[in-house]
């Protein structure tokens, strides 16, 4: 009989057993859900930035695809005779309204400026332009044109920051900033 009570209490588990055993699993839980909520986190925030910098990159490359050359003759070089100066890259797509490659006014790239944002919705889909954010708007993206600092009637700076639109229309949460130089060919 003795031997029957002995294999019953070692196959068994204690009280003590138990709730230890318990404590131990709902702390590994709790702290798989902090880490689920922190790489969700990250992921939301990794797919926020990539989006903002292939949309930084798509208006870098409108830029640089405009026309800013000099005129071949052999007179000197006409200042932007050749160069694109009418190109409204703030719609969808460019129409002959705009600014082109001339030099943007101050604040192109901290306020949204007609004619120098563009509003983007949260698929990557055009979704307007102008000093207001449209509704469907999850992204604003702003850019700047200047004359380069060294060589001013042969070198241009693009300037294009793109960000997700926050209570403040100064300020774009997450943003990414690209800078970009042109040369005349």
């Amino acid at each position: 009989m003795r031997s029957l009570n002995h294999r019953l209490n070692v196959s068994g588990f204690a009280l003590l057993e138990v709730v230890i055993t318990s404590a131990i699993a709902t702390t590994i839980a709790a702290g798989s859900c902090i880490l689920l909520s922190m790489a969700i986190d990250a992921s939301r925030h990794a797919r926020t930035r990539t989006v903002a910098t292939m949309l930084a990159a798509r208006k870098m490359e409108q830029l640089r695809s405009l026309r800013w050359t000099h005129v071949s003759t052999a007179a000197p070089a006409l200042s932007m005779s050749s160069s694109d100066v009418t190109t409204d890259l703030s719609n969808d797509p460019a129409t002959d309204d705009g600014p082109g490659l001339l030099r943007s006014p101050p604040g192109t790239l901290t306020s949204n400026i007609d004619g120098y944002v563009d509003y983007i919705d949260g698929t990557g889909r055009w979704a307007g332009r102008g000093p207001t954010a449209a509704a469907a708007a999850v992204y604003i993206r702003r850019w700047a044109v200047q004359p380069g600092a060294g060589d001013p009637d042969n070198l241009l700076v693009f300037e294009v920051v793109v960000g997700t639109r926050g209570d403040d229309p100064s300020l774009l949460g997450d943003s990414i900033h690209l800078v970009s130089m042109e040369a005349r060919k």
